[in-house]
């Protein structure tokens, strides 16, 4: 940390960012956000999440291929939010 970082909190945690990458991490948690919320959208409207990830899928493909990760076949699904 340095005098030249910023400071974002929420309820799940903190996070110090040097301000010069500040507008490129805001960018990131806007997509967090409105990914969150249109999960929740569908969740509220009766689909889970484990449909809108197609984790029946996932386990699928896992069982032909044990090196698929979770988070890849989100990434392949529009389903990660952390990116």
């Amino acid at each position: 940390m340095s005098t030249g970082d910023l400071v974002f909190g929420d309820e799940d945690g903190v996070v110090f960012v040097p301000a010069a990458e500040a507008e490129k991490v805001f960018q990131a948690a806007e997509s967090v956000r409105d990914t969150e919320q249109r999960q929740a959208a569908r969740i509220r409207s009766g689909t889970s999440l484990r449909k809108q990830v197609g984790f029946a899928d996932f386990l699928r493909r896992r069982e032909e291929d044990a090196s698929c990760t979770f988070q890849q076949h989100l990434r392949a699904v529009g389903g990660a939010v952390e990116e």
